[in-house]
């Protein structure tokens, strides 16, 4: 009798591939999902902290330039039909008391000041203005007010030999200078005195613009009238998202100062950057000490 040989085939059959392949989509959707929630958790962090970082850039830049303003000379403009406002201030350069100064009726234009800061009259320049009980915006930017002069020349005693006596007058920039006080020749005269012998120091005023959704930081002359500016400036911050034809939407407000209480710029400030959303509500304090 022949013996018989018997053969054993092995694999996979087809419900069994069918399975495996169920199983591997659906373990794919999983882990797929589970990617893609980390990435777009990564991708809003990086917005947040994207629209975090501008934001908290302006606000700091324009907390710490208003509270250099000089006395009643933060202003506002703004033309909702073109979607543009711009905050407008003079920061003081330098501060000092004057002992002597030229008021009218006098024609004298001699001024003698003592500097609050040792170093404060190195950096003075011809055609800087002096500002002397500025109570009103006009006062800073109008000259016709008279509450505002031009330096037309500096001069303070010089100790060139350094044995701590002055040897001569010279000029306000001269590094070797000892002397904290120093005489001013001015454009004129001052209308008033101030209560607290005190005067302001600037050369520019300083604009802070919204306008297409930026906020832009421009440098110009001190006018009497205020500048919109259009275009052009140094971008401070994108993402802007106030409505600059709303009245009740506008980022700056000016709260000029009264007897009991100092000058106050309310700054309301909103950011949005693919859904993230950052607001700001501050007021800056300028101090009411002409």
């Amino acid at each position: 009798m022949a013996a018989s040989t018997l053969t054993t085939s092995k694999g996979f059959t087809l419900i069994e591939l069918v399975t495996v392949i169920v199983i591997l989509g659906i373990v794919s959707v999983g882990i797929s999902g589970f990617l893609r929630s980390g990435f777009q958790i990564y991708a809003d962090a990086n917005e947040r902290q994207q629209i975090l970082s501008e934001s908290h850039f302006v606000v700091e830049r324009l907390n710490r330039e208003l509270r250099t303003a000089i006395p009643n000379s933060v202003r506002v403009k703004n033309d909702l039909n073109s979607k543009i406002q711009c905050l407008e201030f003079v920061p003081a350069e330098w501060v000092a008391f004057y002992t002597t100064l030229p008021v009218l009726p006098t024609t004298s234009t001699q001024a003698r000041i003592v500097e609050l800061a040792g170093n404060s009259l190195y950096s003075w320049q011809v055609g800087d203005f002096a500002f002397v009980y500025p109570t009103a915006t006009q006062d800073v930017y109008d000259a016709s007010q008279q509450k505002r002069q031009s330096v037309l020349a500096c001069s303070n005693a010089i100790d060139a030999d350094g044995n701590g006596e002055p040897d001569g007058e010279g000029d306000c920039s001269t590094e070797n200078s000892t002397s904290h006080t120093a005489e001013l020749t001015l454009s004129g005269a001052f209308v008033d005195d101030s209560p607290a012998s005190r005067m302001y120091f600037g050369r520019k005023s300083i604009s802070f613009c919204a306008r297409n959704g930026g906020i832009y930081r421009h440098e110009g002359n001190i006018a009497t009238t205020q500048t919109l500016y259009v275009a052009g400036g140094d971008l401070m911050a994108k993402h802007l998202q106030n409505e600059l034809s709303d009245v009740n939407e506008l980022p700056f407000a000016v709260s000029n100062a009264v007897l009991n209480r100092n000058g106050l710029v309310h700054i309301l400030l909103a950011f949005e950057l693919n859904e993230e959303q950052m607001n700001y509500s501050i007021e800056v304090h300028i101090p009411n000490v002409p």
